[in-house]
Parts: C-alpha cells; structure tokens; sequence
C-alpha cells in the first residue's frame, strides 16, 4: 500500500510539474508540438511520402532529445539557442540515429507478424457500407485481437524508447545500455507512470468532451460556425497534449535518472 501511496504520489507530482513547465512559456510548447505533429504525424500519412516516414523514425531520437533540451533549460533557467543545441548533441547524432534504426527494424518485424490480420481487416472494412449486423460483429471480433497484439507488441518499444535517447545524449551510454537502462527504467517506475499516464489522458478527455460541448452550443446557433470550430479546436488539443507529453517525459526522465 505504501508503495501505491508514493507511486500515486510521484505520478501526479509529474503531471503537476508538467503543467508548470508548459505554463512558462506555453506559445513556445505549442510551437515545439506543432513541430513534432508536422513531422511526425501529418507529413508522412501523406500519399506519396513513405520514404519519409521511415526517415522520421530514424530522426525521431534527434528531435526527442532537442525537445528534452528546450525542456530542461526552461527548467533550470538556461537559455540556450536552437543551433547550440544542436551543436552540444552533434556528437551523438550517429548512436541516436541507431537508436532510430533499431526501433524501425522493430516496427518493420511487428508490421510482418501483423500483416495477415490487418490485410483481412482491411478487407473487411472496404465494404463497411454494405457491411450487415452478422459481418460487423465478425469485424469487432477481429479488431479486439489484433488490438490487443498490437498494445502488447508497442509496450516495450514504448519502454525502451520513453529514456533511451537522453541517456545516450545526456548521460554518454551506449545505444545497447540506453535501451536497457530506459526499459529498466520504465519497470521500476511503472506505477508512477502509470499514474501519470492516466491522469494525462483523462484531463485531455475531460477537455475533449468540453470542447465538444462548446462546439454543440455553438453548432446550435451557427452550424457553419461550429464545422469551422470543431477542426481548429480538435488540432488545438492535440497540440496541448503533445506539449504535455514531451513535458511529462522530460520530468520522468529528470527524476528517475538524477543520480546517473
């Protein structure tokens, strides 16, 4: 119980430091998430940018470790600019940008082993219009698994990639220990992330459902008004959780690796 108790603790402790990190210099965080959705999400979904998003993945490492920068100097009241940020990790471009290649190897096998159920879920969602009761109950069946293998199948990338990159940028180790250590890491403080996690998507839910209220009450009274809203507020709470999450992964980072 003791253990929960401090677990609990620490998880919202981060949560709490994380908002107060974002409140510093919220238009500058909102820049820093409009940068990584850019990358990261929107470009390479894109018809014709593949080739791209594997190189995101490889370049992923660099911008996570830029990121953590900006947050840590806004922690410790550094100023530093983008290019000496980059300058000060440029000597750990080559091991984080393995890093990237492991974890894109890893994504091409989980894609393999997956391949045959999301070829027959996509054959199946092709015709969705048509799609009767006895068919859309055998979709939903076929959804729940492949979901659930594809949750069990990210969980210890998410473990190995949450501290890997700044232990190789900030802490001098090794792709192989960076991996390790963010996996044990991630391990021994499972419950507090845990904690932080949920409370993360619970008050980004909690501000969905407002905005969805908002967007109701306005459609109300201008339907047109309320179609322009609903994508510019959506994107915003994108923003705000993606400039939370970078945050939240900064102040995980700070405390469970201080000693190091």
């Amino acid at each position: 119980m003791a253990i929960l108790e401090t677990s609990a603790k620490t998880g919202k402790s981060w949560i709490s430091e994380s908002l107060a990190l974002y409140k510093s210099a919220p238009n500058k965080w909102i820049l820093l998430a409009s940068a990584y959705v850019a990358v990261f999400m929107m470009i390479p979904s894109l018809p014709g940018f593949q080739l791209f998003s594997l190189i995101t993945i490889l370049i992923w490492p660099i911008f996570m470790v830029i990121a953590i920068t900006m947050y840590r100097n806004a922690d410790n009241n550094v100023t530093q600019t983008l290019s000496e940020i980059i300058a000060m990790i440029k000597p750990k471009m080559r091991p984080l940008i393995a890093l990237g290649g492991i974890f894109l190897l890893y994504g091409v096998l989980v894609s393999l082993l997956l391949n045959s159920d999301i070829d027959g879920l996509v054959g199946m969602t092709k015709s969705v219009d048509r799609m009767t009761d006895t068919q859309a109950e055998a979709l939903f069946q076929m959804m729940l698994p492949l979901l659930l293998k594809l949750t069990l199948a990210l969980i210890p990338m998410m473990m190995a990639t949450w501290f890997s990159p700044m232990l190789i940028a900030f802490n001098n180790y090794t792709v192989a220990k960076a991996i390790k250590s963010s996996i044990a890491g991630s391990l021994q403080y499972m419950l507090a992330l845990g904690v932080a996690w949920l409370l993360l998507t619970l008050g980004i839910f909690a501000l969905l459902a407002l905005v969805g209220l908002v967007i109701a009450i306005v459609g109300n009274f201008a339907p047109m008004l309320g179609q322009l809203l609903m994508p510019i507020l959506l994107f915003g709470c994108l923003l705000l959780a993606t400039a939370l999450m970078l945050a939240f992964q900064y102040v995980s980072y700070r405390d469970v690796f201080r000693a190091a």
